[in-house]
């Protein structure tokens, strides 16, 4: 299982105080399961495959994405939540909005959204 939990901190920013994340709802369910079939494919014997993300306000120590894998051999299931969280950070249309003390800004890392299965 992968958590990544909201910070209170982002380079060059000690004092992030929440994160708020967007979506583009339309494209963000199709792109999560085309994510968990690459998964299945690249990995077929897994199990059960979770993959959520928030959107809207997520407060400090607060998850806002989880990917779950289960598998007879944990090799595969840390592997593969390890390809979902890095393809979701690449592939699927959500941003993420930090707001700090000194003011707000979209995220500092952002990039261009690539298909599922590059």
């Amino acid at each position: 299982m992968f958590s990544g939990t909201a910070r209170d901190h982002a380079p060059g920013r000690r004092d992030v105080e929440f994160l708020e994340y967007e979506a583009y709802e339309e494209q963000v369910l199709p792109r999560l399961g085309e994510i968990a079939e690459h998964m299945r494919t690249r990995w077929p014997d897994l199990g059960r495959v979770a993959i959520l993300h928030r959107v809207g306000v997520v407060p400090i120590g607060e998850s806002a994405v989880v990917v779950v894998t289960s598998s007879p051999h944990r090799g595969e299931a840390f592997e593969s939540a390890r390809y979902g969280i890095d393809t979701l950070k690449a592939a699927v249309p959500i941003w993420k909005r930090e707001t700090w003390s000194g003011g707000r800004s979209w995220g500092l890392e952002a990039q261009h959204i690539i298909e599922v299965d590059r």
